[in-house]
């Protein structure tokens, strides 16, 4: 928190500096000439170009335009043509615009990067809340970060006392398709009650998890493989049709996959997940 005002600070502060230089520009080129109110609107492009883009394409751009610029200004002084700009706009003039022009372009370049920044600590710190937070609001599972913890640790309780277990990855087909037809609401009804239907099918000690935004996963405890047939069937029965909040029903389908954690495999959790997003099968339940 205290590194974020300390930024807004300093981006305000930078900020108030860059409109007291666009003052100079403006009070010299200003209320002239035709060419001199052309500088002033390619200096402001050039600032807002830096805004966007940053110190290194501001610069860049700033330079080329500076050359090309006084490079004409210093053919018509010496041809002493005043077809394209007046002799009232000076060499003596230009050095200064270009002067003031880069010190613009520095300041604008630091607004930009102080931004940046900002969006990178902000985006840090959802990341981290994310992390950190381990129950998904809509089903009351624990989320991602938190399955990872838990089944790496089941993993290790399991080659110490032998035993097995089945981790099973349910993916809801369609799931962008029935927001977009359904709405924000139904899609977060559609979570709480697919939540409280695994829950009704599967024992408590068993953990459930929001593993992405249209992923399930159970972790079964003490379970092998031999048991897997009736599970789905049970999944199948509870899952399959959901009774929208106007009363209407409609049918999921699903992509599923598990694996079956024996003593000492070699496999991390990590490849072993890999694998079963590789594998799933349409419809399985």
């Amino acid at each position: 928190m205290r590194t974020a005002i300390k930024w807004n600070k300093a981006i305000f502060l930078y900020a108030i500096l860059l409109i007291l230089l666009l003052q100079l520009p403006s009070y010299f080129l200003l209320n002239k000439d035709s060419e001199s109110l052309l500088l002033y609107i390619f200096l402001l492009l050039l600032v807002i170009i830096t805004l966007w883009r940053g110190t290194v394409t501001g610069l860049i751009s700033s330079l080329l335009f500076i050359f090309i610029s006084g490079s004409t200004l210093l053919y018509i002084g010496m041809t002493e043509s005043i077809a394209m700009l007046s002799k009232a706009f000076s060499m003596q003039l230009f050095l200064a615009y270009g002067v003031v022009l880069l010190l613009l372009v520095l300041c604008a370049g630091k607004i930009h990067e102080l931004l940046i920044a900002q969006e990178n600590y902000i985006k840090n710190l959802q990341r981290d809340v994310k992390k950190f937070v381990a129950i998904d609001v809509e089903t009351g599972f624990e989320n991602e970060s938190r399955m990872h913890v838990i089944v790496n640790e089941e993993m290790r309780r399991a080659d110490r006392h032998q035993h097995t277990f089945v981790f099973i990855m349910l993916k809801l087909e369609n799931y962008e398709k029935f927001k977009k037809l359904y709405g924000i609401k139904e899609a977060q009804y559609l979570w709480k009650q697919l939540a409280e239907k695994i829950q009704q099918s599967v024992r408590q000690t068993d953990k459930k998890f929001r593993y992405r935004e249209n992923y399930l996963a159970i972790l079964l405890i003490d379970t092998s493989d031999q048991y897997i047939d009736i599970i789905y069937d049970k999944l199948d029965q509870a899952l399959k049709n959901h009774q929208l909040l106007n009363k209407r029903w409609v049918t999921l389908s699903y992509k599923t996959s598990y694996f079956t954690y024996t003593p000492q495999m070699d496999q991390s959790f990590d490849d072993l997940l890999a694998e079963m997003e590789r594998e799933m099968r349409s419809s399985a339940l």
